[in-house]
């Protein structure tokens, strides 16, 4: 074999490892996730992207009235500006988790962009909690990783959080009622729920993820246990 073809060949293993295997590593954790809660009958209720300054507390409230926990991945660019909102996060009994800084993609970034932005994400959290941050669930962008960062994640201990079902509370043009939300959790006998409490641009949009909390929590008529993400299933994160 040529000296061009043994170097192809092996950028090709290179490039290969470096977004295929996280993505199988990450998708086999969604598969544990899905295992557990249906033999655990369990729920848990996770948010991305916030804190946001009017819908976080709606949440807050709906969650209240139901006696429901659920876990918070927050975005270190938004913890700053909602200091308080952190603290009530933990105070209210939820679980809080990292997302990095500024939602970057792990795998359409250079390299060490994904390292720098969840670094970033972790200090802007230690500013506000007494907590190790680094021991919090960490979810990645877009459900996303490069080996480096997949890497980078394991040496420091940091459970990696994926999810089960999407709300699709943030794809505009798809149209997903609550009930059907709520089917899907229910015919998988449980499971992992994203939402995202960052501010929309309208009361409409907010009152969207809203519904959709209220729908899956109606599922706790049903038999359903509502967990924190860390009280799923801990070797899911892994």
């Amino acid at each position: 074999m040529s000296p061009t073809l043994v170097a192809l060949s092996a950028f090709g293993a290179l490039a290969f490892a470096y977004v295929a295997v996280p993505r199988l590593l990450l998708q086999a954790s969604r598969w544990r996730l899905g295992s557990q809660c249906r033999r655990r009958r369990a729920i848990a209720l996770t948010f991305d992207d916030g804190p946001g300054e009017q819908l976080t507390p709606q949440v807050l409230a709906r969650l209240a009235a139901a006696g429901v926990p659920a876990t918070f991945f927050l975005l270190g660019h938004n913890v700053g500006p909602n200091r308080d909102l952190v603290v009530d996060l933990q105070r209210h009994g939820h679980e809080v988790g990292t997302h990095g800084n500024l939602h970057v993609h792990h795998v359409w970034s250079l390299p060490w962009v994904g390292v720098l932005d969840t670094r970033d994400g972790w200090r802007r959290l230690a500013g506000v909690l007494s907590a190790p941050v680094r021991a919090m669930p960490f979810r990645p962008p877009y459900g996303k990783l490069n080996l480096i960062s997949l890497l980078w994640l394991w040496w420091h201990g940091a459970p990696l959080a994926m999810w089960t079902h999407d709300s699709q509370d943030t794809r505009g043009g798809v149209s997903m009622p609550p009930s059907a939300l709520a089917d899907a959790v229910r015919r998988a006998g449980g499971g992992v729920v994203l939402l995202h409490d960052f501010d929309r641009d309208s009361v409409t949009s907010n009152d969207d993820v809203l519904a959709r909390l209220d729908a899956v929590m109606s599922l706790r008529a049903e038999g359903f246990q509502f967990l924190r993400m860390s009280e799923v299933a801990d070797d899911a994160l892994g």
